[in-house]
């Protein structure tokens, strides 16, 4: 009998990097306990990797759009040293990775994502530590977490 993997997709901006100590606890007992901890975020990639390492947090695998669409020369760069992608295809691309990778759930703080989504989308809300998958399922992030990690494999 195959053991389903579970995955999870964790946001970087305001997610993981809010609480950094939360998630790298949160990190590790997941890794304990075999599930995947998939970081996805805007990018840069080295920059989020620098800082994922600084604190201790673990992942299995990490997915940023910026070079994700650097690489396919779709990023527009300007003089001031800032770049543009393409609105639809930045707001496309967590969903796109998500479904191609077989992500259990996705924790974001950004609505604007939401309607790219097959995979269970979990909007974080920063307020009260918790994110919700639809008007009956959430995650309580105020709570330890081991706690939350059960909450978790309980919808997984």
């Amino acid at each position: 009998m195959n053991k389903k993997v579970v995955k999870i997709g964790l946001d970087f901006h305001g997610i993981i990097d809010k609480y950094p100590d939360y998630f790298a606890k949160f990190s590790q007992i997941a890794k304990e306990q075999g599930i995947k901890i998939y970081v996805i975020t805007g990018g840069p990639y080295e920059v989020v990797q620098s800082y994922l390492n600084e604190h201790h947090i673990y992942y299995d695998e990490m997915f940023a759009i910026l070079d994700f669409y650097e690489a396919k020369g779709a990023v527009e760069h300007f003089p001031n040293g800032e770049y543009k992608v393409p609105e639809d295809l930045w707001n496309k691309a967590k969903g796109e990775y998500c479904q191609k990778h077989g992500i259990s759930v996705h924790i974001d703080d950004s609505k604007e994502y939401k309607d790219w989504f097959t995979t269970p989308f979990c909007i974080f809300d920063k307020d009260n530590k918790s994110c919700k998958i639809g008007n009956n399922i959430s995650i309580d992030f105020s709570k330890t977490p081991e706690e939350a990690i059960k909450q978790i494999l309980a919808i997984a």
